[in-house]
């Protein structure tokens, strides 16, 4: 009996063992849920590359016209004299032009219309960006989000959460770097609604003569007639290079994001050239599963910048867009292009974000005409007028907090739990020994 006992107690310690060792193995995954429900971690969606959180589609939305990277929508057309594309550049469409000039260097159906994801956030920026002061703190309340949860299921989200003070730098961070519609949403209603920010877009896109381009909402989310075309996107990504706030926001590789408590946690930008490519430059990728993988960027080598739109791609779009300004780099500055952009009317700049400081310290205020909002005098692009100064404020942001610390906070303590638990069951192991051994030298 006792060495029955005994060899059941070693076989129930090996187990226990083992099963901790893949509870310790299955921390970090278990721990990054746990992360994920609290508004410390950085949600699901926003942890995927290139926001690449597939949408349902909206009812009615018809089936984008190529699958993903497999048909060129047009043919290519190249500035005469240089090399051939690369073959391994087979997205849908696509516009390769020099900065300072607008000459276009190469295209492929650069007037196609097409579905543009979250690359439309740069006419967002564009059009939003001189109206909020990004020193302005804005507390964040349910109305800011509440039709982004109801009407863009599966939509990015960087973690914009009511009752935590954001300035507007962080939100416009939250845009460029991890494509929150939230914080879309969120920066849309202290410019006065989103109704409002779709119609200050519409009358950007005709400044920049966008004509290719019809918006129906704010962040590029799929809905039926929401289209734009490569060149659109080019002139876009050109103006928008011309204007200080959006050359920082977009080029930030890393920035912390306001959390619970006063902490923040770090968000990086999706833009996988950003820190990789030699002189990428940044701007702002896009996916939905409607749209396939769209990206619009910019480098610069020797003093020379060009932009570069992509759409319709597959998920090698980087390697792509790479080969692309490889091949514009090579050819001769200062030539004639195949097209030309057309040079956009006059756009209202915006400051660059200075990251290092805390929110000021105001009176709270929050929605619509809140911190930060220009009045309606001045909301048509091209208006005259500066960033208001803030009117609201929080306490500052405490720096350090990171997903990954929360993450390790959690692990420690499934640590401790399993710990906890093996000596318990030893214990009882233990016990039961003791008390087969009483029971043996008990007299028959």
């Amino acid at each position: 009996m006792r060495s029955s006992v005994r060899r059941t107690a070693v076989g129930v310690f090996a187990a226990t063992i083992v099963v901790g060792g893949f509870g310790l193995a299955g921390a970090p995954a278990s721990a990054a849920s746990a992360a994920a429900a609290v508004p410390q971690a950085v949600p699901p969606q926003a942890a995927l590359p290139d926001a690449a959180v597939a949408q349902t589609a909206p009812p009615g939305s018809p089936s984008s016209p190529t699958s993903p990277g497999a048909t060129p929508l047009g043919p290519t057309v190249a500035v005469p004299g240089t090399p051939p594309i690369p073959a391994e550049v087979n997205a849908g469409a696509f516009v390769l032009a020099d900065q300072a000039t607008g000459a276009v260097l190469a295209e492929r159906a650069p007037h196609q219309k097409l579905r543009p994801a979250s690359t439309l956030k740069i006419l967002t920026a564009l059009a939003l960006l001189p109206r909020l002061d990004p020193a302005a703190v804005h507390v964040a309340v349910p109305e800011d989000i509440a039709d982004f949860g109801k009407n863009e299921p599966g939509g990015s989200a960087v973690g914009v959460k009511p009752g935590l003070s954001y300035r507007v730098s962080d939100l416009w961070n939250g845009v460029f770097l991890r494509s929150g519609n939230d914080a879309v949403a969120t920066l849309a209603r202290m410019a006065g609604g989103v109704p409002a920010t779709v119609d200050l877009m519409r009358q950007t896109a005709q400044l920049l003569h966008a004509d290719d381009t019809t918006i129906v909402n704010a962040d590029g989310y799929d809905a039926d007639g929401q289209l734009s075309s490569a060149y659109d996107l080019a002139l876009m990504a050109r103006a928008g290079l011309q204007d200080p706030g959006f050359r920082a926001y977009c080029s930030l590789q890393r920035a912390q994001f306001p959390s619970v408590n006063g902490t923040t946690y770090e968000i990086d930008n999706e833009n996988h050239l950003l820190g990789k490519y030699q002189g990428m430059i940044g701007v702002k990728n896009g996916y939905t599963s409607l749209a396939h993988h769209t990206f619009v960027g910019a480098a610069t080598r020797n003093g020379r910048t060009l932009v570069v739109s992509v759409f319709d791609a597959g998920t090698d779009i980087y390697q792509q867009t790479a080969k692309l300004l490889d091949w514009g780099f090579a050819v001769p500055a200062g030539g004639p292009g195949v097209e030309q952009l057309t040079p956009p009317g006059p756009l209202p700049h915006s400051p660059a974000p200075d990251e290092t400081l805390p929110p000021p310290g105001a009176v709270h205020t929050s929605g619509p005409g809140a911190a930060g909002a220009v009045p309606a005098s001045a909301s048509a692009p091209g208006a005259a007028g500066s960033p208001l100064p803030s009117q609201a404020a929080a306490a500052p942001h405490k720096s350090g907090g990171s997903l990954m610390g929360d993450v390790f906070e959690t692990l420690l303590y499934v640590v401790l739990v399993l710990v906890l638990a093996v000596v318990a069951l030893r214990a009882r192991v233990l016990w039961k020994l003791r008390k087969a051994d009483d029971d043996d030298s008990a007299p028959e």
